[in-house]
């Protein structure tokens, strides 16, 4: 039943960012703010823009764990091969969930980190990094497809 429910809401999170247009920023922001706040995985599928400041804190639980947040930028085919990298583009994100993860696209903009073992794969951060705390920092994790444009620091 928690795997339906999940699946569920997967897609009623794909539909709801990928049915926004660029034409219509309210309801690009609308959706955005509701899925970054509430959802485990936010799914991009096209290149977006917002004017907004984004904060992921959602999380599902699982018993007592917590399933870290995922922060997709790109679509796969049906063997889960790549087949396109996106762009989301926000004056500032903040990743509050510990084990939070950007993957396979672009963000554009400053993201502020304020919990352990974030992670970029094979993604980009064109902007700024900036840690909460040292052991934040500390805990970061960049693969060899990952790269960040500006600075990375605690501040």
């Amino acid at each position: 039943m928690k795997k339906k429910i999940t699946i569920l809401t997967l897609l009623t999170l794909i539909a709801l960012v990928s049915t926004c247009s660029h034409k219509n920023t309210n309801m690009t922001n609308q959706s955005l703010d509701k899925v970054v706040k509430e959802s485990w995985i936010v799914i991009i599928t096209k290149d977006l823009k917002t004017d907004r400041e984004l904060v992921f804190e959602g999380g599902l639980k699982k018993g007592d764990e917590v399933v870290r947040l995922l922060l997709t930028l790109y679509k796969q085919d049906e063997n889960r091969v790549k087949t396109a990298s996106y762009t989301l583009t926000a004056p500032k994100a903040t990743f509050k969930q510990d084990g939070s993860r950007i993957k396979g696209g672009t963000f554009k903009g400053d993201v502020y980190v304020e919990c352990n073992n974030f992670e970029l794969v094979d993604a980009t951060v064109d902007g700024n990094i900036y840690f909460k705390t040292q052991e934040a920092k500390d805990s970061f994790k960049l693969d060899n497809t990952s790269k960040v444009t500006g600075n990375v620091e605690v501040k």
